[in-house]
């Protein structure tokens, strides 16, 4: 990037107010090996309100714990020094609200914070589950992997209105045509923001990257492993259709990985079975105006679809959304779940029926997707990019009636 675009970016990031005093020494002392619960309870205790708050937010369904908690000292303790952290943060950056003009129908705050919070959740519980990175810091990288929009919103505005409007409407990855348009994108802005606020180095690496990782490179360390993290969340709230932060499309993050924690594939499907009903609880604890409806995921899948595809990114993110509709996928190797029915067998255009077992062929669905193929990464490789809504559309228009049937 050339000089005159960092000092544009410079100059959008120094409009935006400061984080408050004691969100910023919280956040400080977290990273202080050597600060002590009691500094931060001191420095937590200095402002009534965001204590108050505090104690509300540990004592909500969110955290579930069987006792109240009373106090700051207590509350660092069950939650640990970022969790408190991550709070004080959660309530300073949630109160951003950028200046939107009337003609923005695509983009609405409410909706774009509880996409970040969707990311923050599902980050925060594959952490969990995979017993990889600290759950707190990928819950603060996926409440911020975005935070760039808002800066670009308020500084470009209308310009900026009509970049989410063509991504949506041509199905175009939204920060591809930023770098195009602008010359930089939302994870550049969001990266100068969280060195401004002193954010940890992790997390403002990973919002600068968090489109740019490549699916079939390792994690091995635990930089590339929050990458990987906030990416996979990222994509697990689109397919949920859990708010809006102006693009649909998602990049694969890849489920050929094995952990020592757990399984990829059984941490994936609990995140998506959970992930609703957490951020319907959360939401009002950040000030964030509750969404009407949330998908609910049945356990078991009551319907299953069968799934001959080729291209291995693209056959994830399809049975990704269909598992966050309830709807189970299998390939011809897998037996059909007990007390499920095949409603239908997706295929590339070009497979045959012949190749495929007899009770498969009848229920043939050729499904061709051309893909948006992303050559704005930092690394050698294209990418594909699928756009999650017309994707989903597509299947509710092909699925919907079959899903009455009984057709195994």
């Amino acid at each position: 990037m050339n000089e005159k675009k960092l000092d544009e970016i410079f100059k959008i990031v120094r409009k935006v107010p400061p984080l408050p005093e004691v969100a910023q020494e919280l956040s400080r002392l977290a990273g202080d090996p050597k600060a002590t619960a009691q500094d931060m309870a001191n420095v937590a205790e200095t402002d009534s309100g965001l204590a108050a708050q505090i104690l509300r937010v540990v004592n909500s369904s969110f955290f579930g714990f069987s006792r109240q908690i009373n106090t700051i000292p207590q509350a660092i303790v069950v939650l640990g020094t970022h969790g408190v952290r991550n709070i004080a943060l959660g309530l300073a950056v949630t109160a951003l609200r950028p200046n939107l003009s009337k003609d923005a129908p695509l983009f609405k705050v409410d909706d774009f914070w509880r996409h970040s919070l969707s990311v923050a959740i599902g980050a925060r519980q594959l952490a969990k589950d995979l017993a990889i990175c600290d759950p707190e810091e990928a819950f603060l990288a996926g409440l911020l992997h975005d935070i760039g929009k808002l800066l670009l919103i308020e500084a470009y505005s209308d310009q900026y209105v009509a970049l989410i409007t063509t991504a949506h409407s041509h199905q175009l990855a939204l920060h591809t045509l930023e770098n195009a348009k602008l010359g930089l994108n939302h994870g550049d802005v969001g990266f100068a923001l969280c060195e401004r606020w002193k954010i940890p180095q992790s997390v403002a690496h990973t919002v600068q990257n968090h489109h740019f990782r490549n699916s079939d490179l390792s994690i091995s360390s635990e930089p590339d492993q929050l990458l990987f993290l906030v990416n996979a969340a990222n994509n697990l709230a689109k397919v949920s259709g859990i708010g809006f932060s102006g693009n649909t499309c998602a990049t694969p993050f890849g489920q050929h990985f094995s952990f020592t924690g757990g399984s990829l594939s059984g941490a994936v499907q609990k995140t998506l079975q959970t992930l609703p009903t957490e951020v319907a609880h959360t939401e009002r604890l950040f000030n964030i105006t509750s969404q009407q409806h949330y998908p609910t995921v049945s356990n078991p899948p009551e319907n299953c679809v069968g799934i001959v595809i080729q291209d291995p990114h693209l056959s994830q993110t399809i049975s990704l959304l269909l598992l966050s509709q309830g709807i189970e996928t299998i390939t011809v190797n897998e037996q059909i779940p007990s007390g499920a029915s095949m409603i239908a067998v997706l295929t590339d255009e070009d497979t045959a029926p012949e190749t495929l077992p007899d009770e498969w062929s009848d229920n043939m669905i050729a499904y061709h997707h051309a893909g948006i193929v992303n050559h704005d990464l930092t690394h050698d490789d294209s990418q594909l990019e699928i756009d999650i809504e017309q994707l989903r559309i597509w299947l509710n228009d092909h699925l919907t009636n079959l899903a009455m049937q009984e057709t195994v």
